[in-house]
């Protein structure tokens, strides 16, 4: 993989795929209309994350979800300085708790991460390299993709990654062994192990527990991570911006 290139040619959750296959260690940085992103990543598992934009801070995040009132937000703001992060200066105002600090910390870093799989154009620039953060993320690569294409909503995404009802699919072989690694619930679990033979998507959703559209979901998840392959050959479409449905309306 090149060490800098597009995110429309490298979709995000292919790219997390190939750095975790590949082991590697480094810096990944995105950016995409002016904000930029940096994921750390240690062998091939993202463990840290931040974002240059505003919204994504730690304090943003934790008044958001009711664990800081609004005084104790700004309050906590005016006491940031060069070299002392805002978690810091929550512990020692004693308004987090150091556990409560771990928790909300890994959440923002998830949260960032998460955000990023909803980018389909900017860029991508890799910087191999170890690092080091005190507070890190732990989960695997495989249920994080899981998670991050779960919470795209855009069908022109998930039905261009599937490929259509008449795609079809076979389990990948060794795919019970990475299943065994993840948390997968037991409805997509089932998904997978009635897997049986050569199915195309409409027989697939047919037979899921899951309604259509998040089975659809689980399944371009499983094809990323390698739990299932396409056996179908995809025709070559152009990749064109993403269209919003107002297109068809106007």
């Amino acid at each position: 993989m090149k060490t800098e290139g597009s995110l429309v040619q490298n979709d995000f959750p292919e790219l997390v795929q190939h750095l975790h296959e590949a082991r590697w260690t480094g810096v990944l940085t995105l950016t995409h209309v002016g904000i930029g992103r940096s994921v750390t990543v240690q062998d091939g598992r993202m463990v840290f994350a931040s974002s240059s934009s505003p919204d994504d801070r730690l304090g943003e995040l934790l008044l958001k979800r009711g664990r800081l009132t609004l005084r104790q937000f700004v309050d906590a703001g005016k006491a940031v300085v060069p070299g002392k992060r805002l978690g810091t200066v929550l512990v020692e105002q004693g308004t987090l708790s150091p556990k409560e600090l771990v928790r909300g910390v890994v959440e923002h870093t998830q949260e960032i991460i998460y955000g990023a799989f909803q980018w389909t154009d900017g860029h991508y620039r890799l910087q191999e390299g170890g690092t080091s953060e005190a507070i890190t993320l732990n989960i695997s690569t495989p249920d994080l993709i899981m998670e991050g294409i779960r919470r795209i909503d855009s069908w022109v995404r998930v039905d261009r990654a599937v490929g259509g009802l008449t795609a079809q699919y076979e389990k990948a072989q060794g795919s019970e062994a990475i299943a065994a690694k993840m948390a997968l619930p037991e409805e997509k679990l089932r998904l997978l192990t009635g897997l049986s033979g050569t199915l195309d998507v409409e027989t697939i959703c047919a037979s899921s527990p899951l309604k259509d559209f998040e089975t659809c979901q689980t399944l371009w998840a499983f094809r990323v991570i390698g739990l299932v392959h396409r056996v179908d050959t995809p025709p070559e479409v152009a990749t064109e911006p993403e269209d919003d449905g107002l297109g068809s309306v106007l």
